[in-house]
């Protein structure tokens, strides 16, 4: 079974040939160490990301008899993003891939999405589907074939010569050499499309042009029929193959939640586990039979429903035996015998493990940060406060280690989530326990628009982008200055994507109480993102809501949430960090805002380097926490080291 021997290869892997320094930018800045773990059919070998080098990376560990491990380093120009097994002898790899491209309309930039094939045997990887024609993702592996061990089926979106427009098309793909055979190519209306275990087409999704309506259909004969425009959030996540029956997602009003739709009739029914309406949740998929096998939402860990009855027992008998902690299933082998899973207690790093189900072991694989195992972190909590119009919000604090609440006034840091559907739990964050580490309170409000709180709190922050959003995150502030929490009563917003233009609004909006502001590839010209999205696509439509786009009639009103066109009212230390291949908020968001304050007493530009939008290196780690720290040393110290 599992041997304690792969723990001590881990942290073999993990060492990088010098001493750990005390620096709180090396301790908390590294690359996560393991995480992600998935089995092999067999269950013999494990899979996991690991970044002994500083970029995250694969490692492929002998479980079963603590045989030879193997290293398959990434970076450079390829980005981990998951990995996983299609059978004994390949492991498949998804990666992201900075590419810049010469268009018809000028040269622009492109995150494709890729999969490496890595042959165990030979030792060498192969990317599949490498060819001409614009493929910008083949990573949509629709069957691994589990009776042919030579090949998978990918689904992917082309734009061919000669084309009118993306066509979808499913692929046979050697997994040795990367070369691909057309199998079927769908007609210009197939929008989307959804298979069985062996690759056999499912379903379908038509858009009947030049309406807006959409047409789901299974063997030809139409299920349900829906307006894109009027239904933005339907979402089909797969097939659950013993019920024979489509799970989707309904963001529709009172229809709000997870459905089985008959492939009979089309008809709904919600999902009921154990009596209850599973409601709002994103679908757990077995990556071998392609099948729909549970659920999972956000309560300030992830939690798990299991509708596969072997993981639900296995599950409820791990949660049971590892009391105290949330336990997560996260891979499993082919006949589930052997079961890789993480368990989390707040503020601390993911512990991860493999149960043989045969012999009842629980063997260690590793922690996400084994180099934090004897060092303290900071307490991480929920608390719950009121907006100034009367809307109840969760907030969560991270205090210094050793430190409770009573141990308070705290030098403060307001951190808000990016996304901004999304929003901070009670896990460890390398961040926030960096700056805790130094002696901060960090607090992360939980705004309107914020993920996991029902369908009304998301809605609320729609049109809300920089107005009660960033109200919310003030009254965090406010809550936590009437509890005794937040030292001289004032504090630094600190945040990156959504959550650096929350920061720069909160110096804008609420000076009085932000000493200084921190943005890492934060949005500066809402407007200007929006305009990169086609006309009518789904991704508009999604900001336009969030924006309140059609709130804003005349470029004066739009002014007022660009902190950009008001740079001339920060009054605050402001610093601003950037990737240069970041594509989710392009570089110049950030670049444009410091042409206005380049000279500026307290003003300060960092560059990233070739970074993206989501700091997985430790050099970018290291980088952000080192040049974040000076600053907030600066100009909002922290008034003692912990313990002090």
């Amino acid at each position: 079974m599992v041997s304690m021997r792969v723990a001590a290869l881990c942290a073999a892997l993990l060492v990088t040939g010098h001493h750990a320094v005390a620096e709180t930018a090396d301790l908390y800045g590294r690359a996560d160490g393991l995480a992600k773990p998935s089995l092999s059919p067999s269950g013999d070998r494990v899979a996991v990301e690991c970044a002994p080098k500083g970029a995250p990376s694969v490692c492929i560990f002998d479980i079963a008899t603590g045989g030879e491990s193997i290293f398959i380093p990434l970076g450079g120009e390829y980005r981990l993003q998951d990995v996983y097994w299609p059978n004994e002898d390949y492991v498949l790899i998804n990666v992201s891939e900075f590419e810049s491209l010469q268009t018809v309309n000028g040269q622009k930039e492109y995150e494709s999405q890729r999969v490496i094939s890595y042959d165990l045997e030979r030792r060498s990887g192969a990317i599949l589907m490498r060819r001409g024609g614009n493929l910008l993702n083949t990573q949509n592996v629709i069957s691994v074939l589990p009776d042919d061990g030579k090949h998978v089926v990918i689904e992917a979106l082309e734009d061919s010569p000669g084309s009118n427009g993306w066509t979808l098309a499913t692929h046979k793909v050697n997994l040795k050499s990367g070369k691909s055979r057309t199998q079927k190519v769908f007609g210009p209306s197939t929008v989307n499309a959804w298979y069985d275990l062996d690759g056999k087409l499912v379903a379908d999704l038509v858009a009947r042009f030049p309406s807006d309506t959409l047409e789901l259909r299974h063997d030809g004969k139409t299920l349900l029929e829906y307006s894109s425009k009027g239904v933005q959030d339907f979402y089909i996540y797969g097939l659950d193959q013993a019920r024979q029956k489509l799970v989707v997602f309904r963001d529709i009003g009172e229809q709000d939640g997870l459905y089985y739709l008959s492939l009979d009739d089309g008809t709904m029914e919600p999902i009921m586990l154990g009596g209850f309406d599973v409601g709002r949740a994103s679908a757990i998929r077995d990556t071998y039979t392609n099948s729909v096998v549970g659920f999972r939402y956000f309560d300030g860990f992830s939690r798990q429903l299991f509708i596969d009855e072997t993981l639900g027992t296995a599950h409820a008998q791990l949660s049971d035996a590892l009391a105290g902690k949330r336990v997560n299933l996260l891979s499993w082998n082919a006949d589930k015998s052997k079961i890789a899973i993480s368990a989390e207690t707040p503020g601390r790093p993911a512990d991860f493990y493999v149960l043989d189900r045969n012999s009842g072991q629980l063997g260690a694989l590793g922690s996400l940060a084994s180099h934090l195992a004897s060092v303290p972190t900071g307490n991480v909590s929920a608390h719950t406060y009121t907006a100034s119009d009367g809307l109840e919000m969760e907030a969560i604090v991270t205090l210094p280690p050793g430190k409770t609440m009573a141990d308070g006034p705290f030098p403060t840091i307001v951190m808000p989530h990016g996304g901004p559907e999304s929003r901070d739990g009670l896990g460890y964050d390398w961040w926030t326990q960096a700056y805790a580490a130094e002696g901060y309170m960090v607090l992360q409000p939980n705004f309107r628009g914020s993920s996991g709180y029902g369908q009304a709190f998301r809605n609320a922050g729609f049109g809300e982008f920089g107005g009660r959003m960033i109200g919310d995150i003030a009254d965090a502030g406010a809550w936590a200055i009437g509890e005794g929490l937040v030292a001289e009563n004032v504090y630094c917003a600190v945040g990156a994507s959504y959550g650096g233009y929350a920061a720069l609004m909160m110096g804008l909006d609420h000076g009085e109480q932000t000493r200084c502001i921190v943005s890492v590839n934060g949005v500066t010209e809402p407007f200007a993102l929006l305009g990169r999205y086609n006309s009518g696509a789904e991704a508009e439509d999604y900001w336009e809501r969030y924006l309140g786009a059609d709130r804003y009639s005349d470029e004066g009103v739009r002014n007022r949430i660009a902190p950009r066109a008001r740079a001339s009212e920060f009054s605050q230390p402001l610093m601003l960090l950037y990737g240069q291949e970041d594509l989710v908020v392009p570089s110049d968001q950030t670049l444009s805002l410091a042409s206005l304050m380049n000279g500026r007493p307290g003003f300060r530009l960092v560059s990233l380097g070739r970074e993206d939008h989501d700091l997985r290196t430790s050099q970018v780690r290291n980088t952000v926490l080192a040049e974040t720290l000076a600053f907030l040393k600066e100009n909002h110290p922290a008034h003692a080291a912990p313990g002090g």
